[in-house]
């Protein structure tokens, strides 16, 4: 009769009690394929995402670019690119929704843009409408408005107000340009009456200066020049 040792005998439980727990191959291979499908599933998703808002994402970072730029010149280039296209109101609307957000190169190089005679109507138009519901780029214009006013403001306002004097004469009064309605939103601002200033439009620009006329005092209030181009 043959013999055997204990040692040659397994332990309880056979070879299992004495090997580490093994997933099964099949199990890995559902594992696998379903961790594979979540992370097709996922890129799709993003590819789809990416897809649908490219041009929003394509937008935000020629904002960051105009932000970044080492000279007005090179910030210029980049204004010009919002005011062109096929998507151009959309882009003109991503351009002023930046202003105010915290970028000080960036708020900087737009209220000059505005100002000067590269800019397009529709920018200016959207610039200022948006002082209607934000009082905060309202006063920033303004302030703005003073540091860059030649050769002082209240020499620059006088100036004004005798140009829209003879303006306002006109019957049917004559609509003006966007950019001299900033500058009006700007006065009326400065010389206490934001409520002419909201929403100011070439085409009520006659009716709110009249009203704005028959308000002042005599002499009018000194408006200072800023001693930087933007608030703190």
């Amino acid at each position: 009769m043959l013999k055997t040792s204990k040692c040659d005998l397994p332990a309880a439980g056979g070879v299992a009690g004495i090997l580490p727990y093994r997933v099964p191959y099949q199990h890995m291979r559902l594992w696998l394929r379903l961790l594979l499908t979540v992370v097709v599933v996922a890129a799709i998703g993003l590819g789809a995402w990416v897809s649908a808002n490219w041009n929003l994402l394509y937008r935000q970072w020629i904002c960051y670019q105009v932000g970044a730029a080492t000279s007005y010149e090179e910030a210029k280039a980049g204004f010009r690119w919002f005011e062109t296209g096929p998507d151009r109101e959309a882009r003109i609307d991503e351009l002023v929704r930046k202003w105010g957000t915290g970028n000080q190169q960036f708020d900087l190089f737009l209220a000059r843009y505005v100002g000067e005679t590269d800019s397009s109507e529709a920018l200016r138009e959207r610039f200022s409408l948006e002082f209607g519901w934000r009082d905060e780029l309202l006063d920033g214009w303004a302030h703005y408005w003073t540091w860059q006013a030649q050769p002082d403001p209240d020499r620059e306002i006088a100036s004004i107000r005798t140009y829209l004097d003879t303006l306002a004469l006109a019957d049917p009064p004559r609509a003006i340009p966007w950019r001299e309605v900033l500058d009006l939103q700007a006065i009326f601002w400065l010389t206490g009456h934001s409520d002419l200033a909201r929403r100011l439009k070439p085409s009520n620009w006659s009716a709110r200066y009249r009203q704005w006329r028959q308000r002042q005092t005599s002499p009018m209030p000194t408006v200072p020049r800023a001693t930087a181009p933007l608030n703190d």
